[in-house]
């Protein structure tokens, strides 16, 4: 029997946490701006013509991957948003006759 978990590093420094801090708050919004400025850049390529034509085969399948990951993400938030309001409803109990005796 071993002392280590799949989840832990060998010198047990993060048992149980995830390796990268999954809870910090900053990386979520760095990662969307970073999406929000590649596809600025791949629809500036797109639709000016600041660079060669044969950019456009590469910054069109770049910006909908792009569009793709902030419309799951803005899904997923909506999604967060939805239970959270749902938490704070206040729900009526159901009420039940007992039985006598």
């Amino acid at each position: 029997m071993s002392a280590l978990t799949p989840d832990c590093d060998p010198d047990m420094s993060h048992c149980g946490q995830p390796w990268q801090g999954k809870g910090s708050r900053g990386s979520g919004i760095l990662s969307t701006v970073v999406l929000l400025g590649i596809l600025g850049v791949s629809l500036a390529v797109v639709t000016k013509d600041v660079v060669v034509d044969a950019f456009d085969f590469a910054a069109v399948p770049v910006g909908l991957l792009a569009a793709a990951l902030l419309a799951r993400r803005v899904a997923r938030l909506v999604a967060r948003g939805a239970t959270a309001a749902a938490a704070r409803v206040p729900t009526l109990g159901v009420r039940r006759s007992q039985p006598v005796g």
